[in-house]
């Protein structure tokens, strides 16, 4: 199942990272101060670093590690003599994607903060699916 497979992953790599778990804690404690421990979707959306936390962990380990689609409609790739006729497969390596370096930076690492908004504005909109 997705949810488990992504609640495991985020969970794997904040035991890795003290310093990562220590900034998300934190962040959720303020949070639930401030609603006197309730949990609400407002609550959940004050929490910026967890975002950042479970999009690198996707990142890092895509539950769909690459997709399939079929055309359906020809299209001619701007720039090329490439045409994608309609009906092709397409094969679209995520994982590939997630892990180029020249997208990411050492991307082996676990670093929540290439999810700041200042950093997803500089990638192509489609280096993170």
């Amino acid at each position: 199942e997705t949810s488990s497979t992504v609640m495991s992953f985020c969970i794997y790599e904040l035991a890795l990272r003290e310093d990562v778990q220590m900034k998300l804690r934190e962040e959720i404690f303020n949070v639930l101060q401030k609603t006197k421990g309730e949990l609400t979707y407002e609550a959940i959306k004050e929490m910026t670093y967890l975002k950042k936390v479970i999009a690198e962990s996707l990142r890092m380990h895509p539950v769909i590690p690459h997709l399939v689609r079929v055309t359906t409609a020809d299209y001619h790739i701007p720039n090329t003599d490439i045409v994608l006729e309609r009906g092709m497969r397409l094969f679209i390596p995520v994982d590939a994607i997630h892990h180029d370096p020249e997208i990411y930076a050492e991307p082996e690492k676990f670093d929540p903060e290439r999810f700041t908004p200042a950093a997803i504005e500089k990638r192509h909109p489609f280096a993170y699916l």
